[in-house]
């Protein structure tokens, strides 16, 4: 009886040790497809479209403004999967970046405007849906804190 006990409680810990093996490497093929994303983009190059050098100017600044964005939300997705997320949600917290950054590289390349744009603001609205929707963004150590200082959400019930 102490025997099937014991080895139950191996066989648990060795079923989460992979769990998290698997989860770990999960998050490490996701990250890894996120960063071929903008890397592919400056890979295959192309042609500079023709554009006044103010225009270029401006569009570069742009593009590093967005390349900025996109690191920040690189680093925010990296902190929020510290913690356990949904399998979808660590895939967008991932992916999300890495079209931010290679809708910017585009850009800084000055080839294909539309594409890169739709490409850059795909990721962007997608980081923020999926920050924007979970319930476990915070910790709940910063959670009781927003709390406690009257920050705490009232919920309207259907009949108010």
């Amino acid at each position: 009886m102490v025997q099937a006990a014991i080895l139950s409680t191996d066989s648990s810990g060795m079923a989460a040790a992979g769990i998290r093996l698997q989860r770990r490497g999960r998050r490490l093929a996701v990250l890894g497809l996120a960063l071929a994303a903008p890397a592919a983009v400056f890979a295959l190059g192309g042609d500079a479209a023709a554009t006044e050098p103010d225009l270029a100017r401006l569009i570069r600044f742009m593009a590093l403004l967005k390349a900025g964005f996109a690191l920040a939300a690189l680093v925010v997705g990296l902190w929020r999967i510290a913690r356990p997320a949904a399998p979808w949600r660590e895939a967008v917290y991932l992916a999300a970046p890495a079209l931010m950054l290679a809708g910017a590289a585009a850009l800084w390349q000055m080839q294909a405007f539309g594409p890169a744009s739709i490409v850059l603001h795909a990721g962007l609205f997608g980081f923020l849906a999926a920050a924007l929707t979970d319930p476990d963004f915070f910790p709940s150590g910063l959670r009781r804190i927003g709390q406690a200082a009257g920050g705490g959400e009232r919920r309207l019930s259907p009949t108010e």
